[in-house]
């Protein structure tokens, strides 16, 4: 398969046969919803002129990245499933879980089927609405004031571990990586452990009529720092809308250690982006910001 096509394959036979079992009604439609790098998800409508009940859509999310069990066993299904149970309680905007696979016994790989949210991630041009990163900042509020305990969920760990980091390949400035390296192995400031969601940006938003109504893909959820959730958007937001989009997040949401943005660029070495994974227009975007962040250490 090609890079990521994986993720497009459909649900087999057997797993819309777990679909139809855990939701009581025949799967008439399946349709791929794109954004994902490391699940496949799908909207199934279930339901329909066959069977006469009404129809409705349900997701359904299958673990089918090669080799994730090898580099990230702790992002499963179960974590996701954690994480879900304690949003659901609290009365968080968030898919909640009809059903689990976590082994893969039916569906030939993990699998979860959520509740289908209506939206869809904000546009290219959406940082040009005045409340577009208030917003994002509140929602990301929302979750960090949760209360402990938080069942099931793990500590935060980082992505790179540092035990051998070097620069991505296409890097015109090796250096600033270099110092960025070093910077992190050093260590960051005290914080308070709070529930993250651990990969927040804006496309694990869903928007609708200029609103945000829900944060999805909760498979990284942690406790820990409340900066790692705004470094991660922060360079997010930085390579989807321009610098100047991110730095307003920080008049948004106030006192931020640069330490943590620092911190979300390094670790986007050996995670989903490997080292010569970082285009050279992401390195564009990101470089610059680097050194900024540096400058200010």
């Amino acid at each position: 398969m090609s890079d990521r096509a994986y993720l497009r394959a459909e649900p087999s036979p057997a797993t819309l046969d777990w679909v139809r079992a855990q939701v009581g009604g025949p799967v008439t439609a399946a349709d791929f919803l794109t954004g994902g790098v490391s699940h496949s998800n799908f909207a199934l409508t279930v339901g329909g002129a066959r069977d006469g009940a009404h129809p409705h859509r349900v997701v359904l999310r299958r673990w089918l990245r090669p080799n994730w069990q090898d580099d990230d066993a702790d992002f499963d299904v179960a974590r996701e499933v954690a994480a879900l149970t304690l949003l659901e309680r609290a009365g968080v905007a968030a898919p909640r879980v009809l059903a689990a696979d976590p082994d893969g016994a039916h569906c030939e790989a993990p699998a979860l089927l959520v509740t289908f949210l209506p939206g869809a991630p904000p546009g290219p041009d959406a940082d040009r609405a005045p409340d577009f990163l208030p917003q994002l900042a509140q929602a990301a509020a929302v979750l960090h004031r949760l209360p402990p305990p938080w069942p099931g969920v793990p500590a935060y760990r980082r992505y790179n571990d540092l035990l051998d980091p070097r620069p991505p390949a296409l890097s015109r400035r090796p250096d600033v990586w270099e110092r960025a390296f070093e910077v992190v192995a050093a260590g960051g400031p005290a914080y308070r452990e709070v529930f993250i969601h651990r990969d927040y940006h804006q496309g694990n938003t869903l928007w609708r009529d200029g609103r945000l109504t829900a944060v999805v893909d909760w498979t990284s959820a942690s406790y820990g720092p409340a900066g790692v959730d705004f470094g991660h958007l922060r360079w997010n937001l930085v390579v989807g809308y321009g610098q100047a989009t991110a730095d307003r997040l920080l008049t948004v949401i106030g006192g931020h250690h640069p330490y943590w943005d620092v911190q979300a660029v390094v670790d986007l070495l050996p995670d989903s982006l490997p080292a010569d994974g970082l285009t050279v227009a992401e390195l564009g975007a990101l470089e610059p910001y680097l050194d900024g962040l540096l400058a200010q250490l």
